[in-house]
């Protein structure tokens, strides 16, 4: 029913070459280096801000949120994350989910992992750019792109995009790995996204694409 959901710079590694004077430099030539090296990594840091797709959510932590999330690690599907306390778990429905937590009150929130194989992709790059693929995904759920990011995680590329449809709001997070394409989706309506969109984003931070 609910389908399923952030970088080295060559600009700082050439102001770092740039800086590199020979041997027994002047103070002035020191000097120079100095104020060369800080306006490239100035301008790298710029650059990496404003690039698309990698939103400054890519850099934020991963946050438990005081045991709001426990670990959850599946060795034989090949992923972990961490997952929601107390929610009701519900194990593999072929076809449709891995696994499956559902808020005890609010059914309506789900946090589900599904996978499925692919031929020969290795990596999520292979669907195109994170913002390109959120804009397939909201299209063909008649929802609104609002964000997408990337990041590493234990050398895996991981993409999340943030929907928002007539009632839901929804974090998908997909990688690639061994084969199989990894579908995390967090979700919840609307009007309640405020209350779990930090718990959402915490849980999208967690996702890796391998159990141990």
């Amino acid at each position: 029913m609910l389908r399923l959901l952030l970088l080295c710079s060559t600009t700082s590694l050439s102001a770092l070459r740039l800086s590199q004077a020979p041997s027994r430099p002047s103070s002035l030539s020191a000097a120079v280096s100095r104020r060369e090296l800080a306006q490239h990594t100035l301008a790298a840091g710029a650059l990496a801000f404003l690039r698309p797709g990698t939103a400054s959510a890519d850099e934020e932590s991963f946050n438990a949120m005081g045991g709001a999330l426990a670990p959850y690690v599946d060795g034989a599907k090949g992923y972990k994350l961490y997952k929601p306390t107390a929610w009701n778990q519900f194990d593999a429905d072929p076809g449709v989910y891995d696994v499956k937590f559902q808020d005890l009150i609010e059914p309506f929130e789900i946090v589900q992992v599904s996978s499925s194989p692919v031929a020969s992709a290795t990596s999520i790059s292979a669907l195109g750019e994170p913002a390109d693929l959120g804009a397939k995904l909201a299209a063909s759920r008649s929802a609104k792109l609002l964000s997408s990011s990337k990041r590493e995680a234990d050398g895996f590329l991981v993409y999340t995009v943030e929907l928002e449809g007539e009632q839901y709001h929804e974090y998908q997070t997909l990688s690639i790995n061994k084969g199989k394409l990894y579908r995390l989706s967090t979700v919840t309506s609307n009007k309640r996204w405020p209350k779990r969109k930090e718990l959402y984003k915490n849980i999208a931070l967690s996702f890796v694409p391998k159990g141990f």
